[in-house]
C-alpha cells in the first residue's frame, strides 16, 4: 500500500457542476448551482490543532471542524465569471464546507483540506467503541 492512501476511505463530495447552469443571481436572489455527488479517498480527522485551525477565517476559527487529506482535488469557493461554491463533505452523518485548501505537489502529491460543520447540521450521537463509530 502506497503512504498516501495509508488510512483513507471512501467519502462522499457534493461539489458544484463548473458549466453554464452555475450558480446566478436572478431578480436579486442567488440560484445556486447544481451539485454532483463525486466520491473521494480521504484520511478526515477532528481539526484541533492551531496550525490546522488557523487557515480558517477569522469567524469561523471556533468553530466545529474537520482537517483532510485527499489525493483528489478538494475545493474552496471561487468567485469570477461564474461563481462556484465550496466541495461540501459528507462525514459521519453530517455535512462539512470545505474552508481551506493545501495542495503538496510534490512527494506524495495530495491535497489537506479544513472544512466547518455546516450550521444547521447536528452531529448525531454514537454510543460504543469509538473504532466503530464513523459510517463517512
Amino acid at each position: 500500500m502506497s503512504i498516501t492512501n495509508l488510512g483513507k476511505k471512501v467519502y462522499t463530495v457534493l461539489r458544484d457542476v463548473d458549466d453554464e447552469q452555475s450558480g446566478e443571481w436572478v431578480d436579486g436572489e442567488w440560484i445556486p448551482a447544481t451539485k454532483k455527488e463525486i466520491k473521494i479517498k480521504a484520511n478526515i480527522q477532528p481539526a484541533f490543532s492551531f496550525n490546522q485551525t488557523r487557515l480558517l477565517p477569522e469567524g469561523d476559527r471556533d468553530k466545529e471542524a474537520i482537517w483532510g487529506s485527499s489525493n483528489q482535488w478538494v475545493y474552496t469557493s471561487r468567485s469570477g465569471a461564474r461563481n462556484l461554491e465550496p466541495d461540501v463533505i459528507v462525514y459521519n452523518g453530517t455535512l462539512w464546507e470545505v474552508k481551506a485548501t493545501m495542495p503538496y505537489l510534490n512527494f506524495g502529491k495530495h491535497v489537506e483540506f479544513v472544512a466547518i460543520k455546516i450550521k444547521d447540521q447536528i452531529r448525531p450521537r454514537t454510543e460504543g467503541d469509538a473504532r466503530d463509530a464513523l459510517r463517512e
